[in-house]
Order: C-alpha cells, then sequence, then structure tokens
C-alpha cells in the first residue's frame, strides 16, 4: 500500500511549478514554440511535462512561495526562461526587418496578410522569408538546440534567489544583432533593386513616352521576385548563421552568468 503524505505531495507540487517558471518563460517568446498555432493550454502541458522529466536531476531549494524571496526566486526563473527564448527569436525578428525592407524596394509593401506565425499583419516577402527560416530553423534541429540549452542552464544556473540585472544587459546589447543581420541580407537585393529602378529612371528621361506606372512597377517586381529566387541559396545560409549565432549568444549568456 502505498501512503502519500500532503505535505510531500505539496513539495513535490511547488518544485514542478517552480522549474516550470522557466520553461514557461522560453515558450513564450522561443521560435516555433511561440506560433499562434500552439495555444496557451497546449504550452502549459508542454511546460508541466518538460518540468516532470527534467525534475529527476535538478535540485530545487526549499523556498516559501509567497515570500519576498520567493517572488525574487520566480522573478529570475522567469527572466531566465525570457532571455533564452527572446535570444533564438532575434533571428525571426531580423527577418522580419529585412523582408519589409525588400519588400518596399520592390514596390510591394502595401501587399500584406496576416502571419500565422505572428497573428499580425506583414508583407508576404516577410511571410515567405519567415516560412523559409521556419523550414531551416527545424531542419537544423533548432528547437531541439533550444530545448538543450535550456536543460543546461539549469545546471549552469541553478534555481536560487539571486539576482544580477547587469547580466541581462547583454541581451538588449545583443539586439544589435537584429538590425546588422537585416541589413547584410536585404542589401543585395536592395542594392540590385536600387540599380534597377535607376536604370527604369534613365529610361523614362529618354523615352518620355513610356509610362513608368505601366512599365516600371511590373518590372521591379519581376527583378525583385528573380533576384530572390536566385539569391535563395544564400539567404538559407544565412539564416542558418543568424540561428547559430542566436545559440552562440545563448551560451555566452548562461556561461556568463554562471561565472558570476
Amino acid at each position: 500500500m502505498i501512503v502519500l503524505e500532503q505535505n510531500l505531495l505539496i513539495e513535490r507540487l511547488w518544485s514542478l511549478l517552480l522549474i516550470s517558471v522557466r520553461l514557461s518563460g522560453m515558450l513564450i517568446f522561443a521560435p516555433f514554440f511561440s506560433a499562434s498555432a500552439i495555444t496557451v493550454p497546449i504550452r502549459i502541458m508542454l511546460a508541466l511535462a518538460l518540468a516532470v522529466v527534467l525534475s529527476a536531476s535538478i535540485n530545487v531549494p526549499t523556498i516559501d512561495i509567497a515570500s519576498p524571496i520567493g517572488a525574487l526566486t520566480i522573478f529570475r526563473e522567469a527572466l531566465i526562461g525570457l532571455s533564452i527564448g527572446l535570444l533564438f527569436q532575434f533571428a525571426f525578428a531580423t527577418v522580419a526587418m529585412a523582408g519589409e525592407q525588400i519588400a518596399f524596394s520592390m514596390g510591394i509593401g502595401f501587399a500584406s496578410m496576416v502571419d500565422p506565425q505572428t497573428g499580425a499583419q506583414s508583407p508576404v516577402i516577410t511571410q515567405f522569408l519567415s516560412i523559409l527560416l521556419t523550414l531551416v530553423f527545424l531542419s537544423v534541429e533548432g528547437h531541439h538546440v533550444v530545448l538543450r540549452h535550456l536543460g543546461s542552464s539549469y545546471a549552469a544556473l541553478p534555481i536560487e534567489p539571486s539576482f544580477d540585472p547587469k547580466v541581462f544587459i547583454g541581451i538588449a546589447q545583443s539586439a544589435g544583432l537584429i538590425f546588422s543581420a537585416a541589413l547584410l541580407v536585404a542589401m543585395p537585393l536592395i542594392v540590385a533593386l536600387s540599380l534597377a529602378n535607376i536604370i527604369i529612371g534613365l529610361l523614362t528621361r529618354v523615352a518620355p513616352q513610356l509610362n513608368i506606372f505601366s512599365v516600371g512597377f511590373p518590372m521591379t517586381i519581376l527583378i525583385g521576385l528573380a533576384l530572390l529566387l536566385v539569391s535563395m541559396p544564400s539567404i538559407a545560409t544565412s539564416f542558418a548563421g543568424l540561428i547559430a549565432a542566436s545559440a552562440d549568444l545563448s551560451r555566452e549568456l548562461i556561461l556568463g552568468e554562471a561565472r558570476r
């Protein structure tokens, strides 16, 4: 006969909930897991399931959740999970910026629809690049990398009531990756489309009877689509590099706080 004590059950329950705080923070921002298709109940069940799996290898200290120390611990756990997920989300934010720049250069920035990933409206080029990045993310097992980093963070950053705000300043500094990487991804297409617009402008000056609205815009769109098709392999390679850079930033964050 198995006898379950109430105090032991409550302690185990609080341990699982404390472990799931960091997991829940990651699931809010991490790519693929934060998609609108994955509903909140699914994320809750996934966080609890991962907490049950990890509970055997994680040492959870006895902390009063209702005390200020417990609140500080919960805040720290949530911030670590959010930071790991946000660093990987930087790659997808980079694609969103690059897609908007390419779409406006092609003249189809007004062609937008609801993005199934975020639920917000975005240009069709952005959605296409987001789908491509999602496929690259899954092909390089990025979702496994996110879970692996999160699992290793419990060894490097055990659950404890301590917090150093200086550690997370690197997250804001890492946001510069969005602007630099988006510029590198979109720059070849933007330069080529700018040259095409210059050539079309020169043609309209040489032949004034040439209507730029009936010839220039379709030509710009066709040139942009052709360049996008030709540069697809290099764009996919750049996306894989963005995911690797996000993984490096996440590893540096974990090891940086562990050293402190």
